[in-house]
């Protein structure tokens, strides 16, 4: 009497079949995956580069209204000379432009291209404390670009070389290829922030 063996598990060629499928699809996740990982990473970072935008401009109004008429003083043409000295040593923002870098630890009033323009310890302090106030103690780093009494543009990043940036007004997602990569492989303080305005 002869007995039907039956067959158990999978051939080699079935097996071979499944593995190239993975193979596929596994092609075809990964960088897709990635891809989701970086636009969320900066879509929280542009999230908190708009409450550091806000924040900020909250300051910077806080500010003019101290400033204001020691702008008027200088922008004066019947005051005299002494006047002008003394109103211009308490004018910290100014009607031109203005940066202002957060490292996570210290703020410091810097020139468009990152390098520090004063070494008002105390100003840069109580500025960065009234907008670090606001945002979560001074979580990340930040630069942001004033003019005029007015917050133009603001960038944020965990850290200052991180590669997840975020932008505000105009989100990552609403710059060119060009200006994105810019952003992602530049140090926060040099970023120019006139490309996001």
């Amino acid at each position: 009497m002869r007995t039907n063996k039956t067959k158990k598990g999978f051939t080699l060629m079935e097996l071979v079949i499944v593995l190239a499928i993975l193979g596929i699809l596994l092609a075809i996740i990964v960088p897709s995956w990635g891809y989701f990982i970086r636009r969320s990473r900066e879509r929280s970072a542009n999230a908190k580069a708009k409450v550091v935008f806000n924040a900020a401009q909250t300051e910077v109004t806080r500010v003019s209204m101290k400033e204001r008429p020691d702008l008027n003083i200088v922008k004066d043409p019947t005051a005299d000379s002494v006047r002008k000295n003394d109103a211009q040593k308490n004018i910290y923002i100014g009607d031109g432009d203005f940066y202002f870098y957060w490292d996570g630890h210290t703020g410091e009033k810097v020139n468009a291209a990152g390098t520090a323009v004063t070494a008002d310890a105390a100003r840069n302090r109580s500025f960065s404390d009234g907008i670090n106030n606001i945002n979560n103690n001074g979580d990340g780093c930040y630069k942001i670009y004033v003019s005029n009494y007015n917050v133009q543009a603001v960038v944020y990043s965990e850290m200052a070389d991180g590669r997840y940036k975020g932008t505000y007004p105009k989100g990552m997602d609403e710059l060119t290829s060009t200006q994105q990569g810019t952003i992602r492989s530049t140090n926060v303080r040099n970023i120019n922030l006139n490309a996001i305005t």
